[in-house]
């Protein structure tokens, strides 16, 4: 990934927690929203901007990016993917964060941002493949049950 890029720097603010240069990074008014499991985020400055992210990766400590990719589209358009792992203390539970930004740049600023997460990802619960199918009718009587039904659709002309 290149260093000079709006989405790099952001990128490498997040893994040096320095939160207040990724507020510098925003345009004024910018339009940012942000959608994690708990709540749906909002700003329209790039303070707020850093602040919501100071919040996402306060908790625990030493975080590694464990994947990013970058992309870069026709007017100003960019994306980041990113992982970032960290340690929870007391027992240094391992905490694995995937976020992807969805960003429009002008003049080297971040003008509009949309933020998905689907949340944090701890340990796996054990699942219980067969009763869930069974739940959901996809075994019957023991031996599986029919498979997804396709439906033609006409197509509009």
């Amino acid at each position: 990934m290149s260093t000079n890029t709006v989405p790099a720097a952001l990128l490498a603010a997040i893994k040096a927690r320095k939160f207040s240069s990724i507020g510098k990074m925003c345009a004024p008014g910018i339009d940012f929203e942000a959608w994690t499991p708990v709540g749906h985020w909002v700003a329209s400055d790039g303070t707020t901007v850093g602040r919501i992210l100071e919040v996402w990766f306060t908790p625990g400590a030493g975080s590694t990016i464990v994947y990013s990719n970058e992309t870069a589209g026709a007017r100003g358009a960019a994306s980041l993917e990113i992982e970032v792992s960290w340690k929870l203390p007391p027992e240094d539970q391992l905490r694995v964060l995937r976020q992807v930004y969805l960003l429009t740049i002008k003049a080297d600023k971040i003008t509009h941002a949309r933020v998905y997460c689907a949340g944090l990802h701890t340990d796996f619960p054990e699942v219980d493949l067969e009763k869930q199918r069974r739940n959901k009718g996809i075994i019957v009587g023991g031996k599986p049950g029919p498979g997804p039904r396709v439906v033609a659709v006409a197509k509009a002309s």
